[in-house]
């Protein structure tokens, strides 16, 4: 990878969500790792710089994580790392308002970024992404890399959600006699004789049960990229696949240094 690559921290309470925000960013050539929601995550930033590691650049925050106050956060990086750009999002909301936009802002965070969702997808995440680099002073939006990994998401989306769809009740019969039919009829076994809650059918990008459920789905074409960047050890590879170690102090063939962080080089 070249030594110019930016590197991007996602932090979400939504793993989908976090799946999701990592397919983007590396589709415009950023380096990006899944960071978990939980635990003290400026600890973990101070670690990183304690032990000379490179920094994150930017910063994708969940703003309803359930262990982390946000604009604390932001207080706290903007006085200690007052390069890094944090950008809150909120999966659960999707229109920002002014003033919490302005707030954040006052805090530190670089802006408020709404949560992705099935039917806005397309035109939220290309304003999403556009933003974050526009902030990075990257050259350009790689728009084709980009609609390519939008229109997986999508698809692998639908299929999914198309399994989970519960089976139509069969048609009761029409025309003559169909009265006398079904009062002389018994109940079907598969028919419930009491009127059957309708099932609500929920926003695949945000409600968790589904994420729990459909991430065999999405993983095919996500999840195992990110698995090699989580804090969960990746299963065993050939060793012939992975690249040599190389020392914090090394530097490669063209003389640039190396930048290394979980296991990643880049």
């Amino acid at each position: 990878m070249e030594a110019s690559q930016k590197l991007a921290f996602i932090v979400q309470s939504n793993r989908l969500q976090g799946l999701i925000w990592q397919a983007l960013l590396k589709s415009q050539k950023l380096a990006v790792i899944l960071e978990p929601a939980k635990g003290d995550l400026a600890d973990c930033i101070s670690q990183i710089a304690s032990a000379g590691l490179t920094l994150p650049d930017v910063i994708v925050l969940d703003a309803e994580a359930a262990e982390l106050n946000p604009y604390e956060f932001c207080r706290w990086c903007r006085a200690t790392f007052p390069t890094m750009q944090i950008f809150l999002t909120r999966c659960r909301q999707l229109h920002i308002t002014d003033t919490e936009r302005r707030w954040a802002k006052q805090q530190g965070a670089t802006d408020f970024l709404c949560g992705f969702d099935r039917d806005t997808l397309m035109s939220g995440a290309t304003d999403n992404v556009k933003r974050i680099l526009t902030t990075l002073d990257y050259p350009f939006l790689n728009e084709k890399a980009l609609l390519t990994v939008l229109l997986n998401i999508r698809r692998q989306l639908g299929s999914t959600q198309a399994t989970r769809t519960p089976a139509s009740r069969p048609e009761l019969p029409q025309g003559k006699g169909a009265g006398l039919t079904l009062a002389s009829a018994k109940p079907s076994p598969e028919v419930p004789t009491t009127p059957a809650r309708q099932p609500v059918t929920p926003d695949p990008l945000n409600d968790v049960d589904w994420v729990t459920s459909g991430l065999h789905a999405l993983g095919n074409g996500l999840a195992r990229k990110a698995a090699k960047e989580s804090f969960t050890a990746p299963p065993a590879v050939k060793s012939s696949a992975l690249p040599k170690p190389l020392p914090t102090d090394e530097k490669l063939a063209d003389g640039s240094a190396v930048r290394r962080y979980r296991g990643v080089v880049y």
